[in-house]
């Protein structure tokens, strides 16, 4: 066995970039996970309380549509903090295939992003249901408050019998889900003023 230690500049220019990701894959794969926490970390310590967050995870998308969804919830009255306007904040990432066969960026992403608790609402794929459920992250009607829809089962609304979003084509395979109530007692208070706006909108949409 050779003992020989190669350095980068011994390496062919050509072979660098795969003799990197060879040795050092878990390294930048941890970094990326790390950058994006941070990231993400900055941002919202930095960045306006917003009232209204939904996260849209489906493999159909189009720039036409998120401008539509992006102004209808605009529309929405969600003034949850009482400051007299609406803050949106809608998040998009592409959900195309099962959780396991997501790429490693994606996977960290919405973990970070979930492990906050803090949306309003989803609009979720098939396959970004499945992983929900199997997280145990869909809050259930009760949650919502709505005791004789379904007790404990899970809110899992087509988007296409919503009026408000029925028109928009790339969320015709999607369905509108919320988490379970989050487990910090300090989180309670806020949640409880999203699972109260989501219901008036759901009722106002004659889904209620």
């Amino acid at each position: 066995m050779s003992d020989k230690t190669y350095h980068l500049r011994d390496i062919p220019k050509k072979q660098r970039l795969q003799h990197l990701w060879y040795y050092y894959k878990l390294h930048m794969l941890l970094g990326a996970a790390l950058a994006i926490m941070v990231g993400y970390g900055i941002y919202g310590f930095f960045r306006p309380e917003p009232d209204l967050q939904v996260m849209w995870l489906s493999d159909e998308y189009s720039l036409d549509c998120e401008f539509a969804l992006r102004e209808t919830l605009e529309e929405l009255d969600w003034d949850t903090n009482q400051d007299g306007s609406v803050r949106v904040l809608l998040t998009y990432i592409d959900f195309d295939r099962p959780y396991q066969e997501l790429s490693y960026d994606s996977k960290a992403e919405i973990t970070v992003l979930t492990a906050g608790e803090d949306y309003s609402f989803f609009l979720a794929g098939q396959d970004a249901v499945n992983w929900m459920r199997e997280n145990d992250l869909l809050g259930t009607w009760n949650e919502l408050g709505v005791t004789d829809a379904g007790g404990e089962t899970e809110v899992l609304i087509p988007a296409s019998e919503i009026p408000a979003f029925s028109e928009m084509q790339e969320l015709e395979e999607t369905f509108l889900c919320m988490t379970a109530r989050p487990g910090e007692k300090q989180r309670w208070e806020e949640y409880d003023r999203q699972i109260q706006a989501l219901r008036e909108f759901l009722a106002d949409e004659g889904v209620l």
